[in-house]
């Protein structure tokens, strides 16, 4: 008999146990905690014109290396948003990300969309530059951002497909969003370029 009643109990406790696991998921996707990794689908950022265009440069040689920027977002909220890191999604076979810049528009003298590395062709060198990526930078309410992020990316084999894709992260009062945006770069391989 006492195995009897030991067995009701468990079927019981698995009940219990399973309404309680269940709760919590809900409440985490309630909250937007999920596939994101405890951050929030973001809607508020906007790409502009670079989100609808791929940014091309067909001179590169292997072991050159290139800046490309990340679209300069704008916020369409009316609440200001601190982004806080930006990132390509996809990076081809033949490319490789050294490392992540975040520059202001003032110091850059503009948006440089895509650069060859040691500020030649009339533009800063961006790794003189201050590097704002690591910090909050504040975007006002229905603004652009007076900052953008730019990737330096090393070529170190014939490359056939497009750098594509843009994530960003940023905080909106207490909660953290991650939002993907369009961005293309087409880098091959062909002629050097001439300083």
């Amino acid at each position: 008999m006492p195995s009897t009643s030991s067995s009701k109990r468990f079927p019981l406790l698995a009940v219990v146990a399973s309404l309680v696991v269940a709760t919590a998921v809900w409440k985490l996707l309630a909250s937007g905690v999920g596939a994101g990794g405890g951050y929030a689908d973001g809607r508020d950022l906007n790409g502009g014109t670079q989100s609808g265009v791929t940014v091309f440069y067909d001179q590169a040689r292997i072991g050159s290396e290139f800046w490309v920027s990340l679209p300069q977002v704008s916020n369409s909220a009316d609440r200001p948003l601190s982004l806080t890191k930006a990132r390509v999604t996809r990076v081809p076979r033949g490319l490789k990300v050294v490392e992540y810049r975040a520059v202001s528009v003032k110091d850059m003298g503009g948006h440089a969309m895509a650069m060859r590395t040691g500020g030649r062709g009339g533009m800063p060198d961006p790794e003189k530059l201050h590097d704002y990526a690591g910090q909050p930078i504040r975007v006002k309410p229905k603004s652009v951002s007076d900052y953008y992020y730019m990737a330096r990316i090393r070529v170190t084999a014939p490359v056939r497909e497009n750098l594509t894709g843009c994530r960003f992260w940023y905080h909106q009062g207490k909660t953290a969003y991650r939002q993907d945006l369009d961005c293309d770069t087409e880098i091959r391989l062909g002629p050097p370029a001439k300083d």
